[in-house]
């Protein structure tokens, strides 16, 4: 079993992202856990240790934690199987990292709603949070249903990740699959080519995937600017990817997720 961990705020990104973590559950063998971190104001670690330090942390908790269990309350019906958050006090990254670390959790799944500047989505893929994390990681952009997924190809080293990594997440899924490869160009140019054009790469892919009992849908490659085939990809469920923790912003890659409005799953290079 999956073993999966959402982070929880008390805003609408976070009911997303609970939202479709629940819908995963559906369709992956998966165990939910839920995590909230309270932050302190910038001068307001407790001083001391012992019982002054737990009774500082304990009111710390109580100021957050009526508000996500409501949230999570709200998904009781669709999903459940949902248990009490875990509760944290202290910085939000270096928590949930540690979380992540303690427990050995295979997924992290957050929300980050979809925004048409990149900065966002730069700062998180940079924080230390993410550059540490030793799992995959689903940023939940938009509620959407998970339905069809995206696996975008790359290189040879880094579509073979990444595949091994999607086996294991979707693992006995019923969902339908695409293969796409994309080759950046100037926008006004979009195009597209079938499965009778496709790679060496794409074709290694599918074979992998088809010795695991998936049989893409399509293998088809797709010309044209970052935010054009961004656009092309919003239909669906999951767009997955490998990623450089090194990514620049304005790398075609990087600006191909940032203008993709579904859910994105990260394979770490």
């Amino acid at each position: 079993m999956l073993r999966t961990l959402v982070y929880l705020d008390a805003d609408l990104a976070s009911s997303i992202a609970l939202r479709y973590a629940c819908q995963l559950t559906r369709v992956i063998d998966m165990k939910l856990h839920t995590v909230h971190v309270e932050e302190p104001d910038q001068d307001g670690y407790a001083p001391g240790s012992g019982w002054v330090r737990r009774t500082w942390e304990n009111a710390m908790l109580k100021t957050g934690e009526f508000e996500i269990a409501q949230l999570i309350n709200a998904e009781k019906s669709s999903c459940p199987m949902l248990g009490a958050p875990k509760m944290l006090v202290g910085d939000r990254e270096n928590e949930i990292l540690r979380e992540i670390q303690r427990e050995s959790y295979d997924l992290f799944v957050e929300g980050s709603l979809h925004s048409f500047t990149a900065k966002k989505l730069y700062d998180k893929i940079h924080s230390r949070l993410y550059r540490h994390i030793p799992c995959p990681v689903i940023v939940v952009k938009n509620l959407v249903d998970l339905e069809k997924i995206a696996l975008i190809v790359r290189d040879d080293v880094e579509s073979k990740k990444l595949v091994s990594m999607f086996l294991k997440i979707f693992s006995g899924a019923k969902l339908n699959l695409d293969l796409i490869y994309c080759e950046f160009q100037e926008p006004g140019k979009l195009a597209f080519k079938g499965k009778v054009d496709k790679n060496e790469t794409m074709s290694a892919v599918e074979e992998i995937l088809m010795v695991n009992n998936w049989h893409p849908e399509n293998c088809r490659t797709i010309q044209g600017s970052p935010e054009e085939i961004g656009d092309v990809l919003r239909n669906y469920g999951l767009v997955a990817s490998s990623l450089h923790h090194s990514i620049s912003k304005k790398s075609n890659w990087f600006q191909l997720l940032s203008h993709i409005p579904s859910p994105i799953l990260i394979c770490w290079q």
